[in-house]
């Protein structure tokens, strides 16, 4: 029986242009009401349920924001305020408060003008295909009347005040006491929602932190900075002569981190780091790495010959989380740099993350530029290309007969990879093996027969 296709959630939520179908103020007040049907439950003692709502910095927010909790507590759910939060925090205070789910109002890396609402359920967790496609029939009038709560049975909205202190202090206590006192960090915050957090973290820690693009006023938010903007992470740590830089994306659910040389590292490199550490102190559990189909093989590698083993997704978060939940793992992610340390988020936390990172390189007294090397990388071929349209990859005939002739060559050496993205019109194609010339020829190829037809 074929799955049913989702119209709205992509791979990290529902996303668009605010104001612009579906990001409506009227789309988002529908969307929470039946988010609230599906996620709400039951609270106990007759209470009613509860969702932990936050957002981060872009302007829109603050509408979309008001749609939302008037749906929530249209069908009877309280609304818990926690103001601008990174989507690791909600999901954290999430659980931590008992509530029955979290939402949070973000489009993470997008520029201000997009907006968008992601979902977690009440233990901090992502929701699954089946889920969005439940709470997506609500949404498009197939699950029945929208209950209409009366009286006392309305939902209510208030504010928790202590969601910065309380994030704060669990970030911090993942360093298992490690202090980064003589540690100076150059901070990109992308004038985003992490622009409060994860500075104090960083300063409670005893680092020297040097903050940048930490004022956010509605627009700004991922200009020319945060973790889609390596370059910009590179100049300011050659700038305050930082030991490391550290930058998220709008919502902070991931990180970039630089070197002391102004380099760069991507999110396989930071699991690389991260993996070898853990295998060698023994704490890397079922010594197993869970990465998506997009991490180098190079991964694979590396944690073979240190006695582990690396499992394969499909392209999300959600997804590592899921087999990660579903083995029993405390490390994966992706190359994009959402990392999962499974022994203190739910989900994809930059900052927890960054700090991890951090604190090896306080425990083995090393310097980036030397930790980053344990990745021997096979070469990769990237193309992000724009197009109009998104029909089924095998319809695109010149395109998959030169796929299947660059997988012959590459043999057992090598893969083609090329995928849709799930929140912006774009198709991505890699491919990886060992001989870069003939690597990036094929990919010039592909991206051509691929713009003739769609772009």
């Amino acid at each position: 029986m074929s799955q049913e296709k989702r119209q709205f959630f992509g791979t990290d939520g529902v996303r668009g242009v605010a104001n612009r179908h579906p990001m409506t103020p009227e789309f988002v007040m529908r969307l929470g009401q039946a988010a609230a049907v599906v996620l709400g439950g039951k609270s106990s003692g007759g209470e009613r349920p509860r969702a932990i709502v936050g957002r981060d910095t872009r302007a829109s927010g603050e509408m979309l924001e008001a749609a939302l909790v008037a749906g929530l507590n249209s069908v009877g759910v309280d609304a818990v305020l926690v103001g601008v939060m990174p989507t690791p925090a909600v999901a954290y205070l999430t659980a931590r408060l008992g509530a029955n789910f979290g939402v949070v109002v973000s489009a993470s890396h997008n520029p201000f003008k997009d907006n968008g609402i992601k979902f977690v359920h009440g233990d901090g967790h992502k929701l699954n295909d089946k889920t969005e496609v439940a709470i997506e029939r609500i949404v498009l009038g197939n699950g029945g009347d929208l209950p209409r709560r009366e009286g006392r049975d309305i939902g209510r909205t208030s504010r928790f005040e202590g969601a910065i202190e309380q994030y704060v202090e669990h970030a911090v206590a993942s360093m298992g006491g490690v202090r980064l006192d003589g540690m100076r960090v150059a901070l990109d915050n992308a004038h985003g929602a992490a622009y409060i957090t994860s500075t104090l973290a960083l300063q409670q820690l005893g680092a020297d932190v040097q903050v940048f693009h930490a004022e956010p006023d509605g627009f700004n938010i991922n200009e020319a900075c945060g973790c889609t903007h390596g370059e910009e992470l590179e100049r300011l740590v050659k700038q305050s002569k930082a030991h490391a830089g550290m930058a998220h994306d709008g919502d902070a659910d991931r990180i970039l981190l630089c070197d002391e040389e102004a380099s760069a590292l991507d999110g396989d490199e930071l699991m690389a780091v991260a993996a070898e550490s853990m295998l060698r102190k023994g704490t890397l559990k079922e010594n197993t790495l869970a990465v998506t189909i997009m991490s180098n093989f190079g991964l694979d590698e590396l944690v073979n010959n240190l006695g582990g083993r690396v499992i394969r997704t499909g392209v999300g978060d959600r997804y590592v989380l899921e087999q990660m939940r579903a083995r029993g793992l405390n490390l994966g992610g992706e190359q994009s740099g959402h990392i999962i340390f499974g022994d203190w988020a739910t989900t994809g936390d930059g900052l927890v993350a960054g700090l991890q990172l951090l604190r090896i390189m306080k425990e083995t007294g090393e310097p980036l530029s030397k930790l980053r090397k344990c990745l021997k990388r096979f070469p990769q071929s990237t193309r992000n290309l724009h197009v109009r349209s998104k029909p089924p990859i095998e319809e695109l005939l010149e395109t998959h007969k030169l796929i299947k002739e660059t997988e012959k060559k590459l043999g057992d050496y090598g893969r083609v990879l090329l995928r849709y993205s799930g929140t912006e019109s774009l198709i991505r194609l890699l491919i990886e093996g060992r001989d870069v010339e003939y690597l990036e020829a094929q990919a010039d190829k592909i991206a051509s027969a691929i713009l003739a037809q769609i772009g």
